[in-house]
């Protein structure tokens, strides 16, 4: 979307990049819950025009994830601890995170930054620190045999709270002639401990 477009100019690296772990924990480690809109954009170039679904995020401290898109495409992402499931147009499916690379990356990825522990990324990942005048940018490259799903993820945080604003999974290359495939999730409207009720991720089949 193109605010994220505009966000991403005038970048520069980050010198102090323990000075940014310190404030993103001291700022996210009050954070016990987080409900907001969530804008998913798949970008194939397959496909003429970007697939974009709405629903709500949903997040609570540690290890408990909700993707809701069931008013736009009937679909439904819970994690829960090692569990996860998927819902897709009626079709349920529960599985343990580790059975899906993808989805187990980007879990990581989400609960290191949603808990501001981003330095539990630094051992699998070759991490860059980019900013302006409004954002930090976290380009996260896996070293491990995800590279082969997952070329890097970039995580836009707001300098105003260090929250999330989006994060985009970028795919390998397929064809130099391309650009490449991603999916983009973006947060928006973001509520900070607020009370989630747990049946929000309950996982049955």
């Amino acid at each position: 979307s193109g605010f994220v477009g505009m966000a991403q100019e005038n970048m520069t690296a980050v010198e102090n990049v323990n000075a940014l772990f310190s404030n993103v924990n001291a700022k996210v480690e009050k954070v016990t819950s987080i409900e907001s809109d969530l804008t998913m954009t798949k970008h194939k170039n397959l496909l003429k025009r970007d697939m974009v679904s709405k629903g709500k995020f949903y997040y609570s401290k540690p290890d408990k994830v909700c993707m809701d898109f069931e008013k736009t495409r009937d679909s439904k992402y819970i994690i829960n601890g090692e569990k996860m499931l998927m819902s897709v147009t009626g079709a349920k499916s529960v599985r343990n995170i580790s059975s899906n690379p993808m989805m187990q990356e980007m879990y990581k990825v989400v609960s290191s930054s949603m808990t501001g522990n981003l330095q539990a990324l630094q051992g699998d990942y070759e991490m860059e620190y980019l900013q302006n005048a409004t954002h930090y940018m976290v380009k996260i490259t896996p070293k491990n045999a995800v590279k082969k799903l997952i070329e890097r993820i970039e995580l836009m945080l707001l300098k105003s709270d260090y929250s999330v604003e989006s994060m985009k999974i970028v795919e390998p290359l397929k064809n130099k002639k391309q650009d490449a495939d991603f999916t983009q999730y973006s947060f928006e409207n973001k509520k900070l401990n607020v009370n989630i009720p747990a049946s929000m991720f309950d996982i049955k089949e």
